[in-house]
Order: C-alpha cells, then sequence, then structure tokens
C-alpha cells in the first residue's frame, strides 16, 4: 500500500468520522431550556435548517417503518397459502362431496383404475386399515416398494371420511423427501380419481415455488417435508391439518427426523390429529417404540426372486482378469466408502484388514485360483469400470432379457463407463438404449428411462442414487467382496448424524422449540454433544446466535430465509451493499445448482462454453451470474432465442426458471423484513452496484468466509501450476468442473469457495478470487502483528498481509466504522439510500466500496507463501 493509498484511506476515514460527529451534533439541543421556556424542544420557527432536515429524516423513517410493518402484516409466502385456508365443519359441503364420490364411482376412468388399485397389496387391507387410524392417533404402517401404501393409504382415508359424512373436516398432508415424488405421487392419485391434479380437486401438491393446490376441505396434498417445517413457523399446532402423512422415513433425512420430533410433541396439543408413518423396510420398530409402542402394520408385497451375486462370483462367472495387476500392498483409506463417521471407518478398516487373510482362505475352498488371485491383485480404492462393462456384455450375451441398471457412484464413473461402452462396436447398434441418468442431465434425458423401448431393444440405465430400486424378478450383481458386505451397516446413517446442524439450529429456534441441545436431544438418533456444539459455536461467530444462545437481530432474519446461514448472510449483504440482484442469482444457484449440463461426448465444448461465459472474472459463481443475464436477455428476444442461447451454452431452461422463481422469493422475504423497498430483484435502487464485479467479490465473499483458500503458483519444467491450500486441509485441487481448474495467472492469491468435495481427493468444487480487501472488510476479526522488521495486519490471525503500521491501523478503524453500521441495519433494516451522500450509512459504505472498486490489480505474479501459524500465507 503505497502513500497514494493511506491518502485516501484517511480521507474516507475523516469523512466517515465527520458524518458522526455531525450525527451526534444533530442529538444535541441548539440551546439550553431556560432560553425558550418550552421545556427542551425549540421552538421550529427558531431551529436551524439543519435540525428542520433532520426531523424531516426521521419522519420519512417512521412512515418507512409503518410500511414495512404493513407489509410484514399483509405478508404471507406463497408457500403457505394451503395452511391459511380455513377447515371448519360444513354438513352441505358434507353431502355434496358424498354425492360427487358416488357419481365418481360410475366414470369409466375412475372404473377402469378402480381395476388396477384392487390388484395392489395395499387394497385388500383397506378396512384394517382404515379402522387402526380411526381408533389410534399414531399408526406406523411397513410395506415393501410396489404394495401400494403412499398412493392408496391417503385415499383410502379420505374416502372413508367422506362416507361417514366428514369429508369437509378432512384435510390431509402426506410428505415426500424428494420434490419429483411429491409431484408423480400427486398426479398418480389424481388420475386413479379420474380428476385433474390441483385445480380445485381433491387431489394436489405443494413444493417450493411450485404448486397445484386441491380444494380447501376433504383433501389430499403431497409436499416435500421442508413445506411442513415453514407451516411450523405460521401455525405450530398445524391446526387446519386432520391427518398428517409421514412417508419414507426409513430414508431417515434430517428434515423427516426434526418433523417427526415436532409432531410427537405436538400430540398432547391437538389430541384430533392423527399421524401416519410409512416404512418402505421392516424397521417399523423402532419408529413405533419413539412414538410409545404405537401400533404397526405390515403390507406385504409382491415377492419377486432376486438371484443375488458377490464381487467373487461375478469373477468366476465371467473369468475377469484385470488390466492392470497391482497387487494388494496396503488397505486404501477409502475402503469403506459411504456416510460413516471417522473412527467407526478406521475401525472397520482395521477389521478388515485383520479378517482379510482368513477370508482368501475361505474363498480358495470355494473359488477357482485364478478368481482368487484376482481378487488379491484388485484394487479396493477404485471403481472397476472395465468389470462393469465386461459384465454388462456377459448379461447382455449369456442372460435373458431385460433392462440392465447400474448404480455408480458420481458423473465422471457415469461418464467414463458410457463412453467405455459406447466405444465397443456392440453398443453402437441401435439394439441398444444407454442412458446416463444424474441431477446434472437436462431433463429430457431423464423421462426416457420411464418410456418403454420398442421390442428387440435393451435398455442401460447408467445412474447415481437417482434412480429407484427394480420391481420385478431379476438378478443382483454387489460389486464388493463377502467380508466387505458383513462390515456393512443394516440401514444408512441418519442424516443428523453426517451433516452440518448450522440451518437446524437456526429452525429451532425460530420455531421456538426451545434450548437447541435440549431439542436435539430429542431426536431419535440425536447428534454428539460435540457436534451440537460446532454449530452452535458457528452461529455464534456467524453473530447469528447470542451467549445465551438466543437469536440475535442477525439470526431471526437467516432463520426466515430459506437458504443455509452463510447464503441468508450474503444475501444480506447483497441487499445492503446494493448490488442485490446479482447476488440473488448466486444465492439461489448455491442453494439449488448450478444451470450447467453435461452431454455426453460434448464435455470439452460444454467447459469451453462455461469459460467463455466466466469473461476472465476468474469466478464459479458470476460465470453463473452472465448465465444466467444471458438468459434473460434471449428470453426477452423470445422462445426460439432462449431455446438456441440454452442449446449454445449447455444450459438447462428449467433450472434457470426456478433459479428465477427463487430470486423472488428471496426478494419478498428482504422486502418483508424491510432491507428492499420493492419485491423486483432488478429495482435500481437495489441495485446501485451491481454492475460492479469487485463489490460482488466482496459480498461473495462476506457470505462464504471462512472458506478461503491460498494459491500458490509452482513454476514446473514443463508448464505453470496453480497450488492450492486450506487452512485445514492443506493441498486441496480445483474441481474439474471450474473454471479456475487450468487457469496459471491470478491478479491475487486468495480464492473463497463454497463446497468442499472429499473423494480419492479433495476438491473445491466453486470458487472466486478475491482481493485483500475483501478478506479485510469482510472476513474475520482483524488484528496487527510485527514479525522482525515487517508490520502486518491478519484476518481471524492465519490470513496475513504485509502492510505498513500506520495502514493498517487506518483500515482497521474503517472496518470497525463497517460493523458498527452493519449492526445498526441488521437492527434496524430499511433501504440504503446510496443518493443521500449527507448520511453516515452512505458515507462508510462508499468509503468501503471506494477502497475496493479502485484497488489495483496486481499483475499476475507469485508470491513466495510463509508458513504462518500452519498455514501458507
Amino acid at each position: 500500500m503505497d502513500e497514494r493509498r493511506e491518502e485516501q484511506i484517511v480521507q474516507l476515514l475523516h469523512s466517515v468520522q465527520a458524518k458522526n460527529d455531525k450525527d451526534s451534533e444533530a442529538q444535541i439541543s441548539w440551546f439550553a431550556p431556560e432560553d425558550h421556556g418550552y421545556g427542551t424542544e425549540a421552538p421550529a420557527k427558531n431551529k436551524p435548517n439543519s435540525e428542520k432536515k433532520r426531523e424531516d429524516q426521521e419522519k420519512k423513517l417512521i412512515n418507512q417503518e409503518k410500511q414495512t410493518f404493513r407489509i410484514r402484516d399483509r405478508y404471507i409466502d406463497r408457500d403457505s397459502e394451503y395452511l391459511f385456508q380455513e377447515n371448519e365443519p360444513d354438513a352441505t359441503l358434507d353431502q355434496q362431496l358424498l354425492e360427487d364420490l358416488q357419481k365418481k364411482k360410475t366414470d369409466r376412468r375412475y372404473i377402469e383404475m378402480q381395476h388396477f388399485r384392487e390388484k395392489l397389496p395395499s387394497y385388500g387391507m383397506q378396512k384394517e386399515l382404515v379402522n387402526m387410524i380411526d381408533n389410534h392417533q399414531v399408526t406406523v404402517i411397513s410395506g415393501e416398494t410396489g404394495c401400494g401404501k403412499t398412493t392408496q393409504v391417503t385415499q383410502f382415508i379420505l374416502d372413508n371420511c367422506i362416507e361417514r359424512g366428514k369429508g369437509s373436516a378432512c384435510r390431509i398432508v402426506c410428505t415426500q423427501p424428494r420434490r419429483i415424488s411429491a409431484i408423480s405421487v400427486a398426479e398418480r392419485v389424481a388420475a386413479e380419481r379420474a380428476e385433474s391434479c390441483g385445480n380445485g380437486n381433491s387431489t394436489g401438491y405443494q413444493i417450493r415455488l411450485q404448486s397445484r393446490l386441491p380444494r380447501k376441505q376433504g383433501s389430499i396434498l403431497y409436499c416435500t417435508t421442508g413445506i411442513i417445517l415453514q407451516w411450523l413457523q405460521s401455525d405450530p399446532h398445524l391446526s387446519s391439518v386432520s391427518h398428517i402423512v409421514l412417508d419414507e422415513i426409513h430414508e431417515r433425512n434430517l428434515q423427516s427426523d426434526v418433523l417427526m420430533t415436532v409432531v410427537k410433541g405436538l400430540l398432547n396439543f391437538r389430541p384430533d390429529l392423527k399421524v401416519i408413518l410409512m416404512s418402505a423396510t421392516l424397521n417399523a420398530e423402532k419408529f413405533s417404540e419413539y412414538f410409545g409402542n404405537c401400533p404397526m402394520i405390515h403390507i406385504p408385497g409382491f415377492t419377486f426372486p432376486v438371484v443375488e451375486y458377490l464381487l467373487e462370483d461375478i469373477i468366476e462367472k465371467i473369468r475377469y482378469v484385470p488390466e492392470q495387476k497391482e497387487h494388494r500392498s496396503q488397505f486404501k483409506r477409502g475402503f469403506m466408502q459411504g456416510h460413516v463417521n471417522r473412527q467407526e471407518k478406521e475401525e472397520k478398516e482395521a477389521i478388515y484388514k485383520e479378517r482379510w487373510p482368513d477370508y482368501v482362505k475361505e474363498l480358495r475352498k470355494r473359488y477357482s485360483a485364478s478368481t482368487v488371485g484376482v481378487m488379491e491383485m484388485m484394487d479396493d480404492d477404485k471403481v472397476d469400470l472395465n468389470l462393469i462393462a465386461a459384465l454388462i456384455r456377459y448379461i447382455v450375451l449369456k442372460e435373458e432379457d431385460g433392462a440392465i441398471l447400474v448404480f455408480l457412484p458420481g458423473w465422471d464413473n457415469i461418464s467414463t463407463l458410457h463412453d467405455l461402452l459406447m466405444s465397443q462396436v456392440m453398443f453402437k447398434s441401435d439394439k441398444f438404449l444407454i442412458i446416463p441418468l444424474h441431477s446434472l442431465m437436462p431433463t429430457v434425458n431423464q423421462t426416457q428411462v420411464f418410456k418403454r423401448t420398442p421390442p428387440g431393444v435393451r435398455k442401460i440405465v447408467i445412474a447415481t442414487n437417482i434412480a429407484e430400486t427394480r420391481v420385478q424378478p431379476g438378478h443382483c450383481y454387489h460389486l464388493y467382496n463377502g467380508l466387505r458386505a458383513s462390515l456393512l451397516d443394516d440401514y444408512q446413517l441418519p442424516e443428523i448424524l453426517r451433516t452440518p446442524l448450522e440451518e437446524l439450529c437456526l429452525q429451532i429456534k425460530i420455531l421456538r422449540l426451545g434450548g437447541i441441545a435440549c431439542f436435539l436431544s430429542r431426536l431419535m438418533d440425536p447428534p454428539s454433544d460435540e457436534a451440537v456444539s460446532l454449530s452452535i459455536k458457528h452461529l455464534m461467530e456467524l453473530n447469528a446466535l447470542d451467549k445465551q444462545e438466543e437469536l440475535t437481530p442477525l439470526g431471526v432474519h437467516l432463520a426466515r430465509l430459506p437458504v443455509e446461514p452463510h447464503i441468508g448472510k450474503m444475501i444480506l449483504f447483497g441487499a445492503l451493499f446494493c448490488c442485490l440482484d446479482p447476488v440473488l442469482t448466486i444465492a439461489a444457484s448455491l442453494s439449488f445448482k448450478d444451470p450447467f449440463v453435461i452431454p455426453l461426448g460434448k464435455e470439452k465444448i460444454a467447459d469451453a462454453r462455461r469459460k467463455e461465459l466466466a469473461k476472465d472474472t476468474k469466478s464459479d459463481h458470476l460465470t453463473v451470474v452472465n448465465a444466467f443475464e444471458g438468459w434473460e436477455e434471449a428470453r426477452r428476444r423470445g422462445f426460439r432465442h432462449e431455446k438456441d442461447y440454452c442449446w449454445e451454452y449447455f444450459l438447462s431452461s428449467n433450472t434457470l426458471q426456478m433459479l428465477h422463481n427463487m430470486k423472488g422469493q428471496f426478494a419478498e422475504h428482504l422486502l418483508g423484513a424491510g432491507f428492499v423497498s420493492s419485491r423486483d430483484p432488478k429495482d435500481p435502487e437495489s441495485n446501485v452496484n451491481s454492475d460492479n464485479e469487485k463489490i460482488i467479490k466482496a459480498v461473495i465473499c462476506a457470505g462464504l468466509y471462512p472458506k478461503v483458500a491460498k494459491l500458490r503458483l509452482n513454476l514446473g519444467k514443463k508448464r505453470k501450476m496453480v497450488k492450492v491450500y486450506t487452512k485445514t486441509d492443506g493441498l486441496v485441487a480445483l474441481h474439474p468442473k471450474s473454471v479456475n481448474v487450468e487457469q496459471t495467472e491470478f491478479h491475487y492469491n486468495w480464492l473463497i469457495y463454497h463446497l468442499k468435495m472429499r473423494t480419492s481427493s479433495i476438491y473445491l468444487y466453486d470458487c472466486t478470487e478475491v482481493s485483500p480487501y475483501c478478506l479485510l472488510f469482510f472476513g474475520g476479526d482483524i488484528s496487527i502483528q510485527k514479525d522482525k522488521d515487517q508490520e502486518t495486519i491478519a484476518v481471524d490471525e492465519w490470513i496475513v498481509f504485509q502492510s505498513p503500521a500506520r495502514i493498517a491501523y487506518l483500515v482497521k478503524e474503517l472496518r470497525k466504522e463497517l460493523d458498527i453500521l452493519l449492526q445498526e441495519k441488521i437492527e434496524s433494516p430499511r433501504p440504503v439510500d446510496w443518493k443521500d451522500t449527507e448520511s453516515r450509512d452512505c458515507a462508510v459504505l462508499s468509503a468501503i466500496t471506494d477502497l475496493i472498486k479502485t484497488q489495483e490489480e496486481a499483475a499476475p505474479r507469485s508470491f513466495p507463501p510463509r508458513l504462518q501459524d500452519g498455514y501458507y500465507s
């Protein structure tokens, strides 16, 4: 930092302090009470112009606050519309619903569907199911996939209520763990009832920002679990719901576990509420015990004979020999993949290593020497795609006809296996339909999975766990050996035990569920005390919780935003620094997913298009902003232009539309809270700085800190390479999908990232280059240190910059002014008026933005790192 920069900071700081002094003077009476005889209030005619101006500003602010409260009073989240509809018994409506149902039973479409329903195992148990639900407050229903519990139980309840003359008081809500499930099940049930979905009929769905609502009374609503948790903020007793069906509870996702605990506590306040828990597996006893040993009922499913094979059986069967023979010299640390904690993983690896020699002896008794030899040389840490391709070829040539479903860990494996198959002449023929299935794939590809293939065509689906299991006879090939199978858990580890808890902690406080640790201890499988304490600590560092673990003003805002806390903070800073529209785009993509799709065979072209959209921003987040803005422009020109744009840049129009909808929802939250004056994300007053890349990067930094990585240029023999380090993991890699992955020239030495992925290596999935000022003003605590003869300024004592002491003190003072202002804005939200150059708000924010905007971009170069507190800085 040179003298010119020092002079600039001094001027900005003086400007801010001058505004502070002026604001302080405005609070003091202009003359003593005895001078005018009216107590401490000066007569209006004697007041200076500046005092009158101050009063006018105060009146304006009061009016703004009144307007904000009016907005809050009338504002109802669109996702809560169904909840707020009245559900009072109505004898006239009861009769009408009964007549409609009787008439429906003569409808040809209904009769055809009825024949199908009668074949389902659940249909034969209709009376037994209804009686148990009528006579108990809580019922657990288990049944295998395909037995019909998800589509039939809700209909049994509704029809029973209607036939007993109580249809108007029946309002059934059934939760689904996934958006696609809520939609597809609702549409199926509507079809079985010879109706269209929603539109005031008996069945509908509600997912985030999308709904087809059923009629107000005598209805079934399928929704995602998060919708009900959102409803609880407005109606803690769910007073308009008569039956709540929690489906797929065996998946043990975080929201389902939390909702189960909330509903359990709700039973005493709502003795009329019926709760039905539905699971696809036979561990129903655990759920029954959790709800006070409530009754259970099991629906037998269709039994399909499935022949199972382990890895040793497959190798023996197809006589497979790996291309590269690498002897098992050590046990890779990646042996136990999946969601297990580190200690359990290490324990199981130790057991595996100990038992392996005895297991090999057993193999020799039952399998050929060739098979045992292959088992010993195979690498446990890798997915052998050549083995999978050989197995598929064997099935095609030797086994009976039928579709083949292959489960793989991620996109890289899916893409590579697809290329491997397509490189073989056999699979290039029109006798095969090979479909990759992944959340990154365009929707059109996913719909192919459900279509029947023509006679003589075999379908091969290569998927992650986005796919479901089969409901027909067949063969199951496990690509792991018997010893590994014996060490696998019977059930998946609940998500609550393997995921960050910060967002959940805020939800607990906003729903007034009591102390965080106390509530979490009541879950079916409580997280560890250490995990709870760490999450509370993070929220305190974020200033979302105070020392008493109560919500701070910032915490209240973050809890009401439907995103994780760090993204919520980014949204609030985007409003305060008036770069709202691009920041909302980034927040939406981080909360949902980015809009890019990966077409098979065109990966390199897609990467090139993504880098074209990056426009040398060195930011994955700004790349999404540029892609979104290009889509908006294309859409304004018409449908054809929009379609061509998405095709050219490999973008999903459905995902872009979802991001657009989410941005609108975020803006409504900000309007209701008072941070902005319009629900339009593009409102000019909220986007004064939206064209400034550096300000947007600073706001990204404010939200994602402390997820910081350090860059170090490594001058190799052939080419320059950039190495990336984080404080906790040391050397990491940028994800191949990042626009920065092959970048060798950066202006600064710092990246901020959102997602870190741990596979065979540790990858930063998305990142943005940020300047030192971004970290100084929007990072952690600033401290000034002396290192030999050089003064340094440090952020949280581990991100260190060399700086003259006088500059460091000036920056620290300006940071203090910013922190004070931000706290005031959070406590009393109101839009920032950047045109009011006389205000302290404008002075502070302008000072910070001027420094960030005018910071010189260093020519691409390398800064030799020093080891500082175990971190390269």
